[in-house]
C-alpha cells in the first residue's frame, strides 16, 4: 500500500465514521449513534498507534484479536457494559465497511470477518477483567470507576486522586497492580475526598498574576492521567532516564568516587555521550559532576531516596524504597520506580532551602508545575525581553511603577522552572515549559505532602 501521511490518515477515519453514522441511523433510527461512533473513533487510533496499522479497512484476525484482548484492556479505561458492546459494535462497523466498499483489498475475507469477530466476544470480556493485561494507571482509574467515580468530572477525579495518593505505599501497589483494594485502610468517600482534594487546590485569592486562570487554563484530561503507554511516558522523562542510566552504570560492583562525592570524569562523560547530550569531544571537558545539573540532579535524589550509597570513597546501589526494574524487563515495574523517583526529587527540593538547591517561588511554583502539566503547556513572560508579550504586571501605589516583589514572584518562579528543565523534570519547546503526565502524577504527591504539614510551606 502507498505511504500516507498521518494527516491522510486521520481524514479518512474522520470520513468513514461519518459514513459509519448515517449508515447506522438509516439502518435503525433508535441506535446510539454517538456512542458506538465514539467506540470505533478509541478502536481506529489504537490500531494505527499501537499497532502500525491506520487502513480503517484493513483487517486480520490476527490484528483485531491483538486490539481487543491486548491493546484495549492495557490502554482504554472503560465501564463493563462499553467492553460488552466492543464485538458488536466492530461487527457492524464490519459490515458498514463492506457495504460503502472500504473493505481493503487482501484484508481477510469479509465473508469469514464478521463470525471472526463475534468468535472473540468471550475472549474480549475475559481480557477486560483481567488485571495483568492492564496498565498500572488502567487498573487505578479503573477501580475508581467500579467505586462509581465519573471519571470525566474534574472534581470527582481529582477527589479520587487524592483518596488514592492517601493510601500507603503498599495499598497503591497492590490496587496498581490488581485493580482491585478489598478493606482499604481509609475507605473511599467520594464527598469527603473531593472537598479534602478541593481544600488542597491553590488560593485563588492570591493566584499568581504570570499564570493562566485556573478556570480559563483547561482541565487536566483522562488521557493525561492515563497516558496511552504509561511505562513509554515515563522512559521518556529525561530525569527518570538519567536516574536509570547512573543505577545501571553503577551496577552491582559499585564505582569510585572523588573528594566531592561525585562520579569521576570518566563516568560523567560516559553517561552524557550515552544521553547523546554531548559528543566525545565535548564530553572530555567535563571537570566536575556538579557542574552538570542533569547528572547532579539524578545523583542527589538517588542518594537521597536510598537507592543509592557512599561508603568511604565508593559508591554502591541500595534497592531503595521502590526497586529499579529496567523497562524492557518490566513495564509497570519501572512506572512504580520512574513514579518513586520523580517524587523523591521534588520533595527534596521542597524539602532543602533556597540556598541548598531548594524551591525558591513556593506556592507558585506548584502553582506553574501544574499549569506546565497541561497539554499546552506554560509560556512564562520575561519582563526584560522586548519580545514576549507581557500580562498587566501589579502596579506599586507607592512609586507607580511595577511592584518589585511581584517581579520577584516572576522570576523564582522561572528559575524554578528553568532549573527542572536542566535536570530533566520538565522539558522546554521553544518558550513553552512542557511537563507530562508522569510529572503530574508525581505533584499530586507533593500536594499532598505540603498539605498534611510535614512538608514545608514556604
Amino acid at each position: 500500500m502507498a505511504e500516507r501521511t498521518e494527516g491522510h490518515w486521520e481524514h479518512e477515519r474522520e470520513l468513514v465514521l461519518s459514513e459509519y453514522a448515517t449508515w447506522r441511523v438509516i439502518a435503525d433510527d433508535d441506535a446510539p449513534v454517538g456512542m458506538e461512533v465514539r467506540t470505533l473513533e478509541t478502536l481506529l487510533r489504537l490500531k494505527a498507534e499501537q499497532q502500525g496499522s491506520p487502513e480503517p479497512g484493513w483487517w486480520t484476525p490476527e490484528l483485531t484479536a491483538e486490539l481487543l484482548t491486548e491493546v484495549v484492556p492495557r490502554m482504554v479505561v472503560q465501564p463493563r457494559e462499553r467492553v460488552m458492546d466492543l464485538v458488536p459494535t466492530l461487527s457492524r462497523f464490519f459490515s458498514c465497511l463492506a457495504e460503502t466498499g472500504r473493505w481493503e483489498r487482501g484484508a481477510m475475507p469479509i465473508t469469514e470477518a464478521t463470525a471472526m469477530v463475534e468468535a472473540l466476544e468471550f475472549a474480549t470480556l475475559e481480557a477486560a477483567d483481567d488485571p495483568s493485561r492492564r496498565s498500572f494507571s488502567t487498573n487505578v482509574l479503573g477501580h475508581g470507576m467500579s467505586l462509581g467515580v465519573d471519571l470525566e468530572d474534574d472534581d470527582q477525579l481529582a477527589g479520587y486522586m487524592h483518596w488514592y495518593e492517601s493510601l500507603p505505599d503498599a495499598e497503591r501497589v497492590r490496587l496498581g497492580a490488581t485493580g482491585r483494594l478489598v478493606d482499604p485502610s481509609s475507605p473511599f468517600e467520594l464527598e469527603a475526598s473531593m472537598r479534602a482534594a478541593a481544600a488542597e487546590a491553590p488560593p485563588s485569592a492570591d493566584w499568581p498574576w504570570f499564570l493562566p486562570d485556573p478556570e480559563e487554563a483547561g482541565s487536566i484530561s483522562l488521557e493525561t492521567l492515563a497516558p496511552d503507554d504509561e511505562g513509554t511516558a515515563h522512559a521518556e522523562n529525561a530525569f527518570v532516564r538519567r536516574a536509570a542510566a547512573l543505577l545501571e552504570l553503577i551496577g552491582e560492583k559499585g564505582r569510585p568516587i572523588t573528594a566531592t562525592g561525585a562520579l569521576g570524569r570518566a563516568d560523567c562523560r560516559a553517561l552524557l555521550v550515552e544521553e547523546s547530550r554531548e559528543s566525545s569531544a565535548q564530553g572530555t571537558g567535563v571537570r566536575s559532576m556538579w557542574e552538570r545539573p542533569e547528572l547532579a540532579g539524578p545523583w542527589v535524589t538517588l542518594l537521597d531516596g536510598g537507592w543509592l550509597e557512599i561508603v568511604g570513597s565508593r559508591v554502591r546501589r541500595l534497592p531503595g524504597p521502590v526497586p529499579f526494574i529496567p523497562f524492557e524487563t518490566d513495564a509497570d515495574g519501572f512506572v512504580e520506580f520512574a513514579h518513586a523517583v520523580l517524587t523523591a526529587h521534588l520533595l527534596g527540593r521542597d524539602a532543602r532551602g533556597e540556598e541548598d538547591g531548594g524551591f525558591h517561588g513556593m506556592p507558585d511554583t506548584l502553582a506553574a508545575l501544574l499549569a506546565a502539566c497541561r497539554p499546552s503547556g506554560l509560556s512564562l513572560p520575561d519582563p526584560e525581553s522586548a519580545e514576549t508579550a507581557l500580562p498587566s504586571v501589579p502596579i506599586d501605589p507607592a512609586t507607580g511603577g511595577w511592584d518589585q516583589q511581584e517581579k520577584g514572584r516572576l522570576a523564582a518562579v522561572r528559575r524554578d522552572l528553568g532549573e527542572l528543565v536542566e535536570s530533566g523534570i520538565l522539558t522546554r519547546e521553544g518558550q513553552n515549559t512542557v511537563g507530562s503526565a508522569a510529572v503530574m502524577i508525581a505533584l499530586v504527591a507533593l500536594i499532598r505532602e505540603r498539605d498534611d504539614g510535614s512538608g514545608p510551606q514556604r
